[in-house]
């Protein structure tokens, strides 16, 4: 799949502007502060994700109403054509050969990208909140069927908030009888969802090791899904071959869990276990020694390392979603030359040069020799110059 032309009416800080895109490796230059990354971002709002920086209000250029992206994509033999407008306040309205779209989330089966920036180093250090929705974003781009998981989880986990907020302390016999519906609502959506991520995350861990050990040149890298409530076999330990994933023994665990903690969470007001909780492991070594002791890459990795994995989770993402969409989602590499070493900036070079459509942002002189692009274009203050 690929973007053939991509014009920006007041997004960002562009006014109005548009430019053709190679099918390979393009390279957008120009020195910090200037709009490369918002050229990225705009590419990466036409798999209908939203930013994967910001929300929509801050894409609206100031001043202006709202904000237009229009895009020629091909994906296959198809040629479409895609329309965004983004209005603060409400929302994302899509358009597919002028036509109105149900729900943008529709776009993801037409365009499908993968984002590196080096906000992505928080995948690695940052919050688990981060590493949750990086799993549940490639469960959808994966199989965008499943994207009603997540919205399902987050609609019951609302309700149920709500009610146990709401709960009186010493709650009556109908707030309880209320209370165990919801608690079958989010066990079925639960599980649903915890199922979908371990899929996931055990077809992803081989293609993140194969990237990390070729980006460091050895080492080891493990993902674990860590959760208070799932089975032991399948919690804490590293994903490395498919498992055996019943979704009723699941639900069976969530809903023991719920009743270990039911007293807290009516005097909490909130919902204590669940999905919501769980959190991506990341262990590491970068010593291709034998046996050499796994570490938590949160806490022991050096900033170096820590942007390694971080970096090969995405490029995991990248090679998966090749395998299960029989075809290249188009790549986003926002600044990275400057956060990598000599040697891990040849590496990439050498690796963007083989994939599909790559677009590539970078403030570093000499970058468009030295990456080879098919496409460059430079960027002053919000307007593009096409160098060729």
């Amino acid at each position: 799949m690929r973007v053939n032309r991509l014009l920006l009416e007041d997004f960002r800080n562009y006014e109005r502007e548009g430019f053709d895109l190679d099918a390979g490796l393009n390279l957008i230059v120009g020195s910090n502060a200037q709009g490369k990354t918002n050229l990225l971002e705009a590419v990466s709002c036409l798999s209908g994700l939203g930013s994967p920086r910001s929300s929509d209000a801050a894409l609206v250029r100031e001043g202006a109403a709202r904000a237009l992206i229009h895009a020629d994509v091909a994906r296959g033999v198809r040629e479409v054509q895609i329309d965004l407008e983004i209005v603060p306040g409400r929302g994302t309205r899509a358009l597919i050969n002028k036509t109105p779209v149900p729900a943008t989330r529709v776009l993801g089966e037409t365009v499908v990208s993968v984002f590196f920036g080096p906000d992505e180093l928080s995948l690695v250090k940052g919050s688990p909140d981060g590493r949750r929705r990086f799993l549940d974003e490639v469960v959808v781009k994966r199989r965008p069927a499943r994207e009603g998981l997540r919205r399902e989880w987050e609609r019951v986990l609302r309700q149920r908030n709500a009610l146990l907020k709401s709960a009186p302390r010493g709650a009556g016999s109908s707030v309880l009888a209320t209370l165990e519906v919801w608690d079958e609502a989010l066990c079925k959506a639960g599980a649903a969802l915890a199922a979908a991520r371990l899929e996931v995350l055990t077809a992803l861990t081989p293609f993140a090791l194969r990237r990390f050990r070729a980006i460091a040149g050895g080492g080891q890298l493990e993902l674990t899904l860590q959760s208070s409530w799932l089975p032991s076999e399948l919690s804490s330990e590293p994903q490395t071959a498919a498992p055996t994933v019943d979704v009723k023994v699941l639900e069976g665990a969530l809903e023991k869990a719920l009743d270990a903690v039911r007293a807290r969470e009516l005097e909490r007001g909130m919902s204590l276990v669940g999905p919501q909780r769980d959190d991506v492991g990341v262990t590491l070594t970068s010593s291709a020694k034998a046996g050499a002791r796994l570490l938590d890459a949160r806490s022991h990795a050096s900033q170096g390392e820590q942007r390694t994995a971080a970096l090969a989770l995405k490029l995991g993402e990248y090679d998966l979603l090749c395998e299960a969409l029989r075809e290249e989602p188009i790549l986003l590499l926002d600044d990275v030359y400057s956060e990598l070493d000599p040697a891990r900036r040849a590496w990439l070079s050498d690796a963007v040069r083989t994939a599909g459509q790559v677009i590539v942002s970078s403030a570093e002189p000499g970058a468009a020799t030295a990456a080879g692009a098919g496409k460059v274009v430079e960027v002053t203050a919000g307007r593009l110059i096409d160098r060729g």
